[in-house]
């Protein structure tokens, strides 16, 4: 499966290393440009934005510090709401706001892309 991931830190970046080592193509994304480091070098392929990170991807997965960060992800100019395809599933792993992500959902329905929330 192809899958963005975005926010690769304390919790988000061992994931996507799991998800890697399952046999997962990983698009990642971090707005620190030296967070994915060991990703790139295992073959995870870098994203300019989330918005590129969700092009191409069949599910979204997103490790973000907070709410704030969860917004700007999804739903800013250059987010996933403006990359991912019909169809595809995003999921946020982050621990966020529960109207938020019933706004996401509500954004997101309205293109065909599934939401999760599901935070660790």
């Amino acid at each position: 499966m192809r899958i963005g991931f975005i926010g690769l830190g304390r919790m988000g970046g061992p994931m996507a290393l799991n998800l890697m080592k399952a046999g997962h193509t990983l698009v990642v994304h971090d707005t620190r440009r030296e967070a994915p480091g060991l990703h790139l070098a295992r073959g995870a392929e870098w994203a300019e934005s989330p918005r590129v990170a969700a092009r191409s991807a069949e599910l979204i997965l997103t490790s973000l510090p907070g709410p704030a960060e969860v917004e700007a992800v999804a739903l800013g100019t250059d987010g996933i709401l403006h990359g991912a395809g019909r169809g595809a599933i995003y999921a946020d792993l982050s621990t966020s706001s529960p109207t938020l992500i019933r706004r996401i959902h509500a954004r997101c329905e309205e293109r065909g892309i599934h939401v999760l929330d599901a935070p660790v």
